[in-house]
């Protein structure tokens, strides 16, 4: 018996080398029960043909066509310029072929041509699918980074599809180093990483609230939610009646930072928003980026200090959250952004009424021109700061 369990073990371990399963790196989370411990798993990518309903524009040969998706190669990529309704990756096996985790890696630039929103599927006939596993609002921080996707799955399927919908940035050119497909023992199997989407609809608004954060606080997403909810009409109402009606909010662990606004949607740093649950107004400041649409019309520091002066004007938890505009001081600028510029705009708009909306409005169409406050007040930008110096009173 001893002498057949050896055999057995050493077989799987040649197999494993032959395939390259087994691989020791940071981002194979291994067995969650023993820490450190690699999955006994089976990189089975190589056993499927692969096909594309979309082919780079010079050909599955060129040097990014489809082939470069499954090559082993991280320095190598598949690239599409236009993913059209959705680009479908459908990997065909002989026989059925049970998976249960997948990586992708991203692109070498331009991480807008990353995928954003993905189903994975399984099917026996290649016409009826079930869901295997969807993802909503992934990030890539990192060029090149490998991210893995886990899921419970014993059932053995002819056929596998990638599918994804929209990109990052709102891009419709697609981009990934390597895609990789592992069967896994169903003893193994987990469930990584941690997604919970919740849809909530109020009027003609939705919140798509995609928690990627285990444990984050109930209270804190509550506030968050209820927020939105109250600030994004009024702003809408003051500010924008064409913004985006539906809206999206990630909670991110990786990303060690407060919050930040890209491609028509929010991304907040978990460990921020659970260290600071008074901040909920960090909410109000975002959403306002989300009103702005500026394109590239703006300057940092205007689009900003608008959001911060968005902040003062609106917030439901500011004196909470001890968060106040700051006293004037001789060594600030217009140009300092976030709160200092809000101060200078709350002293703009309590002597030139309507000011901040106008700049806001024409930033929506039109690229910042600094001749905006000649013609609005009659005066220069300096020449405003100036007066603002000598009566800093707001």
């Amino acid at each position: 018996m001893k002498t057949i369990i050896f055999f057995l073990l050493r077989s799987f371990f040649i197999a494993a080398l032959l395939t390259g399963c087994a691989k020791e790196d940071p981002d194979n989370p291994g067995n969650p029960d023993n820490p450190g411990e690699v999955l006994e798993e089976l990189d089975v990518t190589g056993e499927a043909v692969m096909t594309v309903n979309i082919e780079n524009d010079l050909g599955e040969d060129s040097a990014e066509g489809s082939p470069k998706l499954i090559d082993n190669d991280t320095l190598t990529k598949f690239l599409v310029y236009d993913i059209q309704e959705g680009l479908e990756i459908t990997f065909r096996y002989e026989e059925p072929v049970q998976v249960a985790a997948y990586a992708i890696t991203s692109g070498n630039d331009a991480d807008y041509r990353d995928p954003l929103i993905w189903t994975f599927s399984g099917s026996n006939d290649g016409q009826n699918w079930t869901v295997l596993d969807q993802q909503a609002y992934e990030a890539f921080a990192n060029r090149y980074q490998t991210r893995r996707y886990s899921y419970i799955n014993e059932a053995g399927y002819t056929h596998y599809k990638w599918h994804i919908s929209q990109l990052y940035g709102g891009s419709e050119m697609f981009q990934a180093s390597e895609f990789r497909l592992f069967s896994i023992p169903p003893e193994e199997q987990v469930v990584m990483p941690f997604t919970e989407t919740d849809t909530i609809r109020s009027g003609e608004l939705t919140l798509l609230f995609v928690n990627k954060s285990e444990g984050f606080p109930a209270s804190v997403k509550n506030d968050m939610i209820e927020t939105f909810f109250t600030n994004y009409p009024l702003l809408m109402q003051d500010f924008n009646p064409d913004a985006q009606k539906t809206v999206a909010f990630r909670i991110e662990p990786s990303y060690d930072g407060v919050a930040y606004v890209f491609g028509g949607f929010a991304t907040y740093g978990s460990s921020y928003m659970t260290n600071n649950p008074k901040d909920i107004d960090v909410v109000t400041h975002e959403i306002m980026h989300l009103i702005q649409s500026y394109g590239g019309n703006s300057l940092s520091w205007i689009s900003e200090g608008i959001a911060d002066y968005v902040r003062h004007r609106y917030g439901l938890y500011n004196e909470e959250a001890n968060w106040s505009l700051p006293d004037y001081n001789p060594e600030q600028s217009y140009t300092d952004s976030y709160r200092v510029t809000a101060r200078f705009f709350v002293w703009l708009e309590n002597r030139y009424e309507g000011i901040i909306q106008e700049l806001d409005s024409q930033l929506r169409t039109a690229p910042y021109d600094e001749a905006f406050w000649q013609n609005y007040t009659g005066k220069q930008l300096d020449a405003l700061w100036q007066d603002y110096s000598e009566d800093p009173g707001i």
